[in-house]
């Protein structure tokens, strides 16, 4: 993805969202925006980003047979990989593999900062754990 056209695209996206991705499946033409905020993304907002990014005339001369825009938030199953994704899910539990590891750990999402944030773990003992260090974060999902 072209780092200009991915932060063209950001010049639409409201500043309560965050753009977390833009992927291209170039045979068919296909351009995925995806993007997530503190609060739900709901369907109103991502139907107006896909309609302003349309409207613009931005994808045109990118794709001039016409290209297939999908703008979604990040599915349930998808890894945590912007601050704001761990502030917005405080209190929950994660599976955690850090930088160098391959086992995950289970941790539960404290205060949140820009640059980590305090993990509770299952001993009860709170670390800061800094999202440089981290190689993927999911949220546990409990039925």
């Amino acid at each position: 993805m072209d780092n200009k056209l991915k932060q063209n695209i950001g010049d639409f996206i409201p500043e309560h969202i965050v753009l977390l991705d833009c992927l291209e499946f170039g045979a068919q033409s296909r351009l995925k925006i995806i993007i997530d905020g503190k609060e739900p993304v709901d369907l109103s907002t991502t139907a107006k980003i896909a309609r302003n990014v349309r409207d613009s005339g931005l994808l045109d001369s990118i794709y001039p047979e016409g290209v297939q825009l999908e703008v979604t938030s990040p599915g349930v199953d998808a890894p945590l990989v912007h601050p704001i994704q761990f502030e917005k899910n405080m209190g929950r539990q994660i599976q955690l593999i850090m930088l160098g590891d391959s086992e995950p750990t289970q941790v539960e999402i404290c205060q949140v900062t820009d640059k980590g944030f305090d993990g509770k773990f299952v001993n009860g003992t709170i670390n800061f754990i800094q999202f440089d260090e981290i190689e993927s974060a999911k949220v546990k999902i409990r039925f």
